[in-house]
């Protein structure tokens, strides 16, 4: 498994040639931190994991308004951690076949949840 390291290689793995969103830009830091989440949403994730839900509370709007381009690293050091933290376990999860365990695992969650599995 890929350890992602800065913020420019999750928004080239989630956008830019990516498998999710081929061919998408990220401006900024909440344009890339909201497609994480909503990659983090899909099934075969939020089975398994959903810290990512409150990801967007711990960060500040300073950070998330800034330009990915010129981000101050040393700045929001830690807020750019957080979000990495969160992209080393989504994207690995998304990426991950799952299992016939994890299929019964996808649909206990989804039941647990109130979803109708016939939809």
């Amino acid at each position: 498994m890929k350890k992602f390291e800065d913020l420019d290689r999750v928004a080239d793995v989630l956008g830019g040639g990516g498998s999710f969103n081929p061919d998408t830009e990220y401006e900024t830091v909440d344009e890339l931190v909201d497609a994480l989440v909503n990659l983090g949403r899909i099934d075969s994730v939020i089975a398994f994991h959903d810290d990512h839900l409150g990801l967007k509370n711990e960060l500040t709007s300073e950070f998330l308004s800034s330009p990915l381009a010129e981000l101050d690293t040393s700045r929001f050091e830690s807020q750019i951690e957080a979000v990495l933290e969160q992209a080393n376990i989504i994207i690995p999860l998304s990426e991950k076949e799952p299992s016939e365990d994890d299929t019964d695992d996808i649909e206990e969650d989804k039941r647990s949840r109130g979803e109708d599995l016939n939809d």
